[in-house]
């Protein structure tokens, strides 16, 4: 008898359907983003043919055609019991450190990794288009936190424009118009949101949790990949092994197919780019290392945003990159002398008369010309520099020839005896030396006559001749009156 002779069935039961029991043993891996391992959801086929209670164990050549029919067209509709929201909000990524604690070593230091330099993450519902989800919603999430209006009416009208791909591969837009519309929605939503200053995207996460609007965003979303990616054939051809034209019927137009590398590229290129964000991949696989792997599918440039997809084998998921640390160095104030909220001085502790308001100018007893001890202040040696008195006659000091200089200590700073009276004009110029213009203001004898014009004083808004005293007047000069 030969292989041919014996029938099909004859080596025992097939299709035997694994219980609950078998399929939370560890035959299959537990994965909360896997649910269909996990759900007896097989119990709706099987259970067509047997009764609850009885060993799923069958003879496929008992079925009549009927059956067989039925058969087929239920397993073609199961679809796995997939519990949670197609996008939930931000969590925690110490939860994927979390799974994988009792997982191989490598998952268990890259995952660990992966919580600090990505802290936060975002779950993308597995039902086939996590993939394309996670992008779609990643790219109106960057466009959101722009917060930048003329940006988000920019991008609206760029992704319009894509209709003619299209229109160029034969797409009706009786059918794809109502795909946009709902893409164009979600625009509407964000510049709304970004006009009365909300930063949440909880609008966001709720337009993707509804099923027609996700759907119909998803659905836009494959049919401008697959026309980019007819459109360009060069760039993907070789690297599929089936005809481009049949690639995109059966993985990119299909729904709840889940994308893999080509259509993801395929997805960035002719979606994507444009709009400036970058997009990268990290990889948690068993590769060397104690990161996870990251790969960026954009060109390296400076980007606005960047849309962070986490891969694990069948699954997308979002990450949120941790926010860059800023050093703010102190603020000095380098301002000197701007203010004038000091404490008046003690004027009984200084042996001599004193204007009070005078004394609450800052670092004028730090004058080197100014004593501190009690002891007459020492007569100031002969300077043509000197200023006469007020009831003489002002003349130039220039007009006088500056004594030889000692090079051993220099002579003390002059000291100024009392301001000279009002000028009725300026003193004569000479071609000799430098020529110095001198404010009136300081001429008028409203000083006080016992202390000199320190260099803080004539920094100080108490002087008349600072631009910012009150009784500031600037002087007026006519061209005739410059210096020859």
């Amino acid at each position: 008898m030969s292989l041919s002779d014996i029938p099909w069935n004859q080596f025992g039961p097939i299709n035997h359907f694994p219980t609950r029991q078998h399929l939370t043993s560890g035959l299959y891996p537990q994965h909360p983003h896997s649910p269909a391992f996990i759900d007896p959801g097989f119990s709706q086929i099987s259970g067509t043919f047997y009764p609850p209670g009885q060993h799923s164990y069958f003879n496929m050549n008992a079925l009549s055609t009927d059956e067989m029919e039925t058969f087929q067209k239920l397993s073609n509709e199961f679809q796995a019991n997939v519990q949670g929201p197609a996008v939930s909000t931000r969590q925690s990524s110490g939860a994927i450190a979390v799974e994988y604690a009792n997982a191989d070593p490598t998952f268990v230091t890259k995952t660990s990794a992966l919580a600090v330099t990505h802290p936060l993450s975002r779950t993308m519902k597995g039902d086939g288009n996590c993939g394309w989800r996670a992008v779609a919603f990643g790219y109106f999430e960057s466009l959101l936190g722009l917060q930048n209006l003329m940006q988000v009416h920019h991008e609206l009208v760029r992704i319009k424009s894509l209709n003619v791909l299209l229109d160029q591969t034969g797409q009706q837009e009786h059918l794809y118009e109502i795909f946009v519309d709902a893409t164009e929605g979600v625009f509407n939503q964000i510049s709304e949101a970004i006009q009365n200053g909300i930063q949440d995207e909880t609008f966001l996460v709720n337009a993707f949790n509804d099923e027609y609007n996700s759907n119909a965003i998803i659905t836009h979303f494959r049919l401008l990949t697959s026309a980019w990616m007819k459109l360009n054939p060069h760039r993907y051809q070789a690297f599929l092994s089936l005809p481009l034209d049949q690639y995109c019927a059966t993985r990119i137009d299909t729904v709840r197919t889940e994308i893999d590398e080509v259509g993801l590229q395929a997805l960035v290129d002719g979606v994507i780019e444009a709009s400036g964000f970058a997009v990268e991949i990290m990889y948690l696989d068993r590769s060397e290392g104690e990161v996870v792997t990251p790969h960026l599918l954009t060109p390296s440039r400076l980007s606005a945003a960047t849309i962070c997809l986490l891969y694990r084998p069948g699954h997308y998921d979002l990450l949120y990159p941790a926010e860059p640390t800023v050093n703010m160095e102190p603020v000095v104030n380098y301002q000197y002398a701007m203010t004038s909220n000091y404490s008046p001085w003690d004027q009984g502790s200084l042996a001599f008369d004193v204007n009070t308001s005078l004394m609450s100018i800052p670092n004028l007893m730090m004058d080197p010309s100014f004593g501190m001890a009690p002891s007459p202040m020492p007569a100031a040696p002969p300077s043509p520099y000197s200023v006469s008195p007020p009831l003489e006659v002002y003349h130039s000091p220039m007009h006088a020839s500056p004594p030889p200089m000692s090079l051993a200590s220099p002579p003390p700073p002059p000291r100024i005896s009392a301001p000279p009276p009002p000028m009725s004009s300026l003193p004569p110029r000479s071609s000799d030396g430098p020529q110095i213009r001198l404010n009136p203001l300081v001429m008028k004898n409203n000083l006080c006559h016992s202390l000199p014009v320190t260099t803080p004083f004539k920094n100080s808004p108490y002087n008349q001749a600072h631009f910012q005293n009150q009784d500031f007047e600037p002087i007026h000069w006519e061209p005739s009156d410059s210096r020859r």
